[in-house]
């Protein structure tokens, strides 16, 4: 298959500039003669982006799936210009083992619209996690969250980085003290945004500090997942260095807790306050967020609809993440080049996603062509996730992905699913 995109603005983290690009079996190339093409996409007027890679999803796949299923989170992904996704090891039965693992490979194996990997989760059987082959890293649940696989002795927490380091791989860290949190359920009211204090942000800043200080001593990778406040920033922009990784979710981005009116806001964590909102922005342009991942979590509008004490946390986020960030880019809030850094480069390397998130020669063709001037309003009909709703319903966006690109295949174009299930492990 030989592919070129012609005359589109494409962008990196550090220029944007007019050119075209030309990709055969799956890779960007050298320019070719456009009579060997097999297809030529018009980019003028559009910017091409590498391919989102959204490093923190939930596909709920096995157990989960009247929620979401590999194929319907995929989809939701490809349309939202998402080319690569890490799945969450919070399954039903959870990653935790090479069996489990290889069974989930077997399970998503062609059923897949953009390209994958998984995470491997921890727990006390460190054998097991010392012999998973094939994953992108290790995921660390300081705290409860959905599944059963918190692990908050601090004793295992050590050796988990040892095992981290020794094979070179990032340790993801739901980083909120398990602790603290039981220690606020005193907070618990009648008001949804209560649950925001019971799971404070000291509760988060407790936990990244104990983190980092334990990366420190042991020397491995470590990646923060989910940042939601300004202390937990302030000791990231203190401690920086190069094997340290961080993200930031679009929900922590858009909302408060004073917008938590029932449980359909309700995540782990929780919303935060305005000032923890605007700080999040700024870390978005000093550097000090390495990510943009979506944690996307999809649940039932039923589950959604309980109690906020008895509803599950979690929204979905993958379908909407680049487009939120398209439309900040039209508010003068961000660069195109910032989110490129922040969706594309920022990911790959935190990951050593070593051929994507960046659009040279070489470099696999994953890909997603954006109209910024495209308008529109966020809505149920629009979302693709089996879940059927989203956090950002009648949000009005600006900036919007039209042609997605996997492994040098156009799999959405112009609102249409041109080609099925081609993503690949790439662990």
């Amino acid at each position: 298959m030989k592919l070129i995109i012609q005359s589109a603005s494409v962008v990196s983290s550090r220029n944007t500039k007019v050119r075209d690009v030309f990709v055969e079996d799956g890779k960007i190339v050298e320019a070719f003669p456009e009579s060997e093409a097999d297809e030529v996409l018009d980019g003028r007027g559009k910017f091409l982006l590498p391919g989102v890679i959204d490093p923190h999803v939930h596909f709920r796949d096995p157990g989960g799936t009247d929620k979401e299923d590999f194929e319907s989170g995929s989809l939701a992904a490809a349309f939202g210009g998402v080319t690569t996704i890490l799945d969450m090891p919070n399954t039903n039965p959870p990653t935790i083992s090479q069996k489990a693992l290889d069974e989930k490979k077997k399970l998503v194996n062609g059923r897949s619209h953009v390209n994958y990997g998984f995470f491997a989760g921890a727990t006390k059987d460190l054998d097991a996690l010392k012999k998973m082959k094939g994953i992108a890293g290790i995921k660390l649940y300081m705290a409860s969250s959905t599944g059963g696989l918190l692990l908050e002795e601090p004793e295992y927490w050590e050796e988990v980085f040892k095992i981290a380091k020794a094979r070179d791989l990032p340790v993801v860290v739901h980083a909120e003290h398990e602790g603290c949190i039981q220690k606020n359920m005193g907070r618990k009211g009648e008001e949804p945004s209560d649950y925001c204090k019971v799971r404070s942000s000291e509760c988060a800043r407790e936990a990244v500090e104990l983190a980092l200080e334990l990366r420190k001593k042991i020397g491995n990778r470590l990646h923060i997942a989910h940042l939601s406040t300004k202390a937990e920033l302030e000791l990231v922009r203190a401690y920086k260095n190069p094997k340290l990784s961080c993200e930031v979710a679009p929900h922590h981005l858009f909302f408060t807790m004073e917008d938590m009116e029932d449980a359909f806001l309700k995540m782990n964590p929780p919303l935060r306050t305005i000032m923890d909102v605007e700080a999040l922005w700024r870390s978005l342009l000093d550097g000090t967020v390495t990510c943009i991942a979506t944690d996307h979590a999809p649940h039932t509008r039923a589950e959604k609809e309980q109690d906020v004490w008895e509803a599950p946390a979690g929204v979905p986020g993958v379908e909407f993440s680049l487009p939120l960030m398209l439309n900040a880019v039209d508010e003068g809030r961000l660069t195109l080049e910032r989110v490129v850094a922040l969706m594309c480069e920022g990911p790959a390397q935190a990951f050593g996603l070593k051929n994507k998130g960046g659009l040279m020669v070489g470099m696999d063709a994953d890909m997603v062509l954006v109209d910024m001037e495209m308008k529109k309003s966020v809505s149920a009909k629009h979302v693709h996730s089996k879940c059927g709703w989203t956090p950002y319903e009648y949000f009005i966006l600006k900036g919007w992905p039209v042609t997605t690109i996997v492994n040098g295949e156009v799999v959405i174009e112009k609102g249409q699913l041109k080609a099925k299930n081609i993503g690949v492990d790439i662990f």
